[in-house]
C-alpha cells in the first residue's frame, strides 16, 4: 500500500475514528494497561556485591564482585540460564576486582575498570569469549577508575563517570572504546561528576541516571548523543540514589534499588522512565532491598542479581529476582491503555513495515500495518490489564508453543495438533484430531476465589468432547469449564461442586460452523452463565459453589485426558478474564 499524504491521513483519521467509535458501541470493553510482577529465581552460587552482569545468547554472565568490605575480591564468573533456572561455573576473570562494569559487543563481554584492592583502582580491560570460555587482555582504559558505568552504541563502548581512589574523587569523564581497533578516545564530559551511576541506551542515546557526588546521592538524569558528542539534562529521577542499576524494556528505562540520598539505607524502589514523554512512574518494589547489584534483560524480563543488603557493613547477597512487565500488543505508546492515541499511531504507520505497530496476526505480525492490525487493536478496546489473565491467539505457523500474547502463560502442545495459519476466525487456528491432541498451560486462576470469564472460538467437535478444563489432583469432574454435552452436542459446563448440577444450554455447537462460546462465573452472585455467539444461552437460577483448583488448564481435552474427551475440530483465540465480561 502506498504511503498516505497529509490530506489523506487527515481524512482517513476522521473516517477510521468514526468506525472505531461505532465498533466500541458494539463490542465489549477491552482495553489493557501494563502490569508487573516479581518472582524469586535460583540463587547465584557465589553471594557478592559490586559485580557486573551481561547477556550473551540468552544467558546472563555474572562477573567479579566482592564479599567483604576489607578484601575478598572475586574473579568468579557464573552463567545463569533463565529457561532452566540454573547456574554454571565459567572461566575466572584474570583480574580479581569489584565495582567494574561490563558490556557486550558482537557476542563478547568486555570487563572494564574497578577496584583491585582496598582504595586501589584499575584501568584494566579484559575480553571474554563465551564460545571458547576464554579471556584476553585488551588496551587499558585511559582513566583509572571504579564504580563507573558502560553502555554500547554502534559497536563502541562508552565508559562514563566513576570514582578515583584514594581521593574519593567523583568523575565526569567519558571515554569510548572501539573493540575493532582496540583503541580509546576521549569524549565530552558529563555536566555533573558522579560515581555509582547507571547508564542505559534507547534509540542510540545514552541515559546517565543517578549516582553519588561528594558523599551524596543525586537524582540527575543526563542524555548523551554520540552523534553530536553533547549532553542534555532530562527530568530528574523521583528518588535520588546511587549504587543503583538500570536496564531497558520496551523502550523504557527501569531504575532499580540503590542507596538513598541520605545514605545509610538500602532501597527496593523501582521507577520507570519514558524518554518519549520525559516522565517517571513508580513501579512495584523489588522484593529484596539492595545496592551495588546488577540487572540484565532476557526475553523482556529483568533479572536483579546479587548486591549488598546492608549499607554498612556490606553484606553479600545471592538473590536473583525476575521482573516481568505485562503489556498489551496494541498499547503502542505503552501508557497502560489501548485508546485513541494508539489508534492514531496505527494510522500514522498505515501501510508501513513498522514492527511496533505490526501486531497481526499475533504474535509476530505479517510485515505491514493494515486492517488486520486495526482489528486486533479493536479487540483490546476498553479493558484494564488486571482484568485479562491470558490470551492465546493461536495464530502461530509452527512449533509446540501456544504463545500467550499477554506474556505470562505460554501453552505447550501435545499429541501434534496442526497449526492452520489461515484457518481461523481471524488469522490462524489450531486443529485437534480428537485422539490425543491438547494444550497444557500453567496455573491461571482458582475459580473458588474470584469471578472470571473465558471465551473461545470453536468449529467442529462431537458430543461428550471437552473444549477447556482445569487440572487438579482430585477426581471431581467439576473443573470442566466448557464442553459439549454427550446427548445432543449442546454447550455445557461442569464448573461446580456436587451436589450442584452441570449447566446445560439448548444451543447445539457441533454443526461444523464457527461459534464464539463463553463461560462466566460470578463469584458474588455464585451464578454461572453460558454464551454462544454473543447471546446468553443458559444461567443458574440458584447459587452454585465453584470448584477450587491450583492446576493449569487443558485445552482440547478433559483434565484426566479421557479418550472420549479429546476435541476434534478447530479452536481459536482463547481468552481468560478476572472479572465478569459478556463474551
Amino acid at each position: 500500500m502506498k504511503r498516505l499524504n497529509g490530506t489523506k491521513i487527515g481524512h482517513f483519521r476522521r473516517v477510521l475514528t468514526s468506525v472505531m467509535l461505532c465498533g466500541v458501541l458494539n463490542t465489549a470493553p477491552m482495553a489493557l494497561a501494563a502490569g508487573e510482577s516479581w518472582t524469586t529465581r535460583a540463587d547465584m552460587p557465589t553471594p557478592r556485591w559490586g559485580l557486573s552482569a551481561s547477556v550473551v545468547d540468552g544467558k546472563i554472565y555474572a562477573i567479579g564482585g566482592g564479599q567483604s568490605p576489607f578484601g575478598a575480591l572475586l574473579s568468579q564468573m557464573e552463567a545463569y540460564d533463565p529457561v532452566t533456572d540454573t547456574w554454571t561455573k565459567k572461566a575466572d576473570m584474570p583480574t580479581r576486582r569489584c565495582f567494574l562494569s561490563t558490556s557486550v559487543v558482537e557476542g563478547k563481554i568486555y570487563a572494564i575498570g574497578g577496584d583491585i584492592s582496598a582504595n586501589v583502582d584499575t584501568s584494566t580491560v579484559e575480553e571474554y569469549d563465551p564460545a571458547t570460555d576464554t579471556w584476553t587482555r585488551r588496551a587499558d582504559m585511559p582513566t583509572v577508575r571504579c564504580v563507573l558505568s558502560t553502555s554500547v552504541v554502534n559497536g563502541k563502548i562508552y565508559a562514563i563517570g566513576g570514582l578515583q581512589d584514594p581521593e574519593n574523587l567523583p568523575l565526569a569523564v567519558v571515554e569510548v572504546y572501539d573493540p575493532s581497533t582496540d583503541t580509546w578516545t576521549q569524549k565530552a564530559d558529563m555536566s555533573q561528576a558522579r560515581h555509582g551511576l547507571s547508564t542505559s541506551v534507547i534509540d542510540g542515546k545514552i541515559y546517565a541516571i543517578g549516582g553519588n557526588t561528594s558523599g551524596q546521592a543525586v537524582s540527575t538524569v543526563e542524555v548523551y548523543d554520540p552523534a553530536t558528542d553533547n549532553w542534555t539534562r532530562k527530568a530528574d529521577m523521583p528518588t535520588a540514589r546511587g549504587s543503583l542499576s538500570t536496564c531497558v524494556v520496551n523502550g523504557k528505562i527501569y531504575a532499580i534499588g540503590g542507596c538513598p540520598r541520605s545514605g545509610w539505607g538500602v532501597l527496593s524502589t523501582v521507577e520507570e522512565y519514558n524518554p518519549a514523554t520525559d516522565t517517571w512512574t513508580a513501579k512495584p518494589d523489588m522484593p529484596t532491598a539492595r545496592l551495588m547489584h546488577s540487572t540484565s534483560v532476557v526475553d523482556g524480563k529483568i533479572y536483579a542479581i546479587g548486591g549488598s543488603v546492608e549499607y554498612w557493613p556490606w553484606t553479600p547477597c545471592a538473590a536473583v529476582e525476575e521482573y516481568e512487565i505485562r503489556f498489551i500488543p496494541a498499547d503502542f505508546d505503552r501508557d497502560g491503555i489501548v485508546d485513541i492515541k494508539d489508534l492514531l499511531i496505527l494510522i500514522e504507520n498505515w501501510g508501513r513495515n513498522e514492527p511496533l505497530v505490526d501486531i497481526a496476526p499475533l504474535p509476530f505480525g505479517d510485515g505491514i500495518v493494515d486492517v488486520l492490525d486495526l482489528e486486533v487493536l479493536m479487540s483490546y478496546w476498553g479493558l484494564k490489564v488486571d482484568d485479562i489473565l491470558a490470551h492465546w491467539a493461536l495464530d502461530e505457523m509452527e512449533g509446540v508453543v501456544a504463545q500467550d500474547s499477554i506474556g505470562l502463560n505460554n501453552g505447550t502442545l501435545h499429541g501434534g495438533p496442526v497449526w492452520q495459519p489461515a484457518g481461523g476466525t481471524f488469522a490462524g487456528a489450531l486443529e485437534f484430531d480428537g485422539i490425543d491432541d491438547y494444550i497444557s498451560t500453567p496455573f491461571i486462576l482458582d475459580p473458588d476465589q474470584e469471578s472470571f470469564s473465558v471465551s473461545t472460538w470453536m468449529k467442529g467437535g462431537a458430543p461428550g468432547q471437552v473444549i477447556i478444563s482445569q487440572r487438579d489432583v482430585g477426581n471431581d469432574p467439576g473443573n470442566t469449564w466448557l464442553m459439549v454435552d454427550a446427548s445432543y452436542g449442546r454447550l455445557m459446563t461442569r464448573l461446580m461442586h456436587p451436589p450442584f448440577p452441570p449447566l446445560v444450554s439448548e444451543s447445539v455447537i457441533t454443526d461444523d460452523q464457527w461459534h464464539h462460546v463463553g463461560l462466566v462465573f460470578d463469584f458474588i452472585a455464585l451464578h454461572r452463565y453460558l454464551y454462544v455467539d454473543g447471546n446468553q444461552v443458559a444461567k443458574d437460577s440458584d447459587p452454585v459453589a465453584g470448584v477450587g483448583s491450583d492446576g493449569g488448564l487443558t485445552i482440547g481435552a478433559d483434565k484426566t485426558l479421557d479418550a472420549a474427551s479429546f476435541f476434534s475440530g478447530l479452536i481459536d483465540d482463547v481468552r481468560i478474564y478476572s472479572r465478569v465480561i459478556e463474551p
